[in-house]
Formats: C-alpha cells, structure tokens, sequence
C-alpha cells in the first residue's frame, strides 16, 4: 500500500532548513544502505513554496528510512511540540515539486 507522511512546521519555518535536513536524512540513508541502493529505490519528497511543509513518501524501506532520520532531525532542531506529523494512505507522492534520488 502507498503511503506518505506529511509535515508541518510552526510558521517562519526556512524552507532552507527543511531543504538541508532533507538532503541530510538521505546522505544518512546512502551511508546505510549505499548511494546505489538509494539511487535506484527512489526518495520521493515534496517541499511546498508557499508554506512550511513537505510531504516524504514512505512506500519503500528506504523512503520510511528517510522519514525517519527526518523527523529526528526535526525534533532535536525544532523540539518534539513545534511540528506535526501524519501518515496518511493511499496515493503516492506524484504532484508539485517532486524529487527523486
């Protein structure tokens, strides 16, 4: 089944921040499970424009692996009250800023 895990941060929120802590949770998932593996596996992510969020899809292993540094990431930054997280079923990630590694 296809799922995503969709964020929200507390308004003023940089999108660089969000952008390097991304890049940061999929040099970590490379590390582990080499820069191959995560190549051909695919991280899908979208970081909105407009708003803080961003949306990780956590269809795969690797993707939930993402996730997961991500989000520790975002509670040692910003504490574990200052953003939300929710999974949600269903469709894929496959609209706006998509990004595959």
């Amino acid at each position: 089944m296809k799922a995503v895990l969709k964020f929200r941060f507390p308004e003023g929120t940089e999108k660089e921040f969000i952008e390097a802590s991304m890049a940061s949770a999929i040099f970590n998932a490379e590390c582990v499970f080499g820069k191959p593996r995560v190549r051909v596996s695919g991280v899908a992510y979208y970081i909105a424009d407009d708003s803080p969020q961003c949306v990780i899809d956590v269809s795969r292993e690797i993707g939930e692996h993402v996730a997961q540094v991500f989000t520790g990431i975002m509670m040692n930054v910003l504490g574990e009250e200052k953003f939300q997280v929710r999974r949600v079923e269903g469709e894929p990630l496959s609209a706006g800023r998509n990004r595959q590694s």
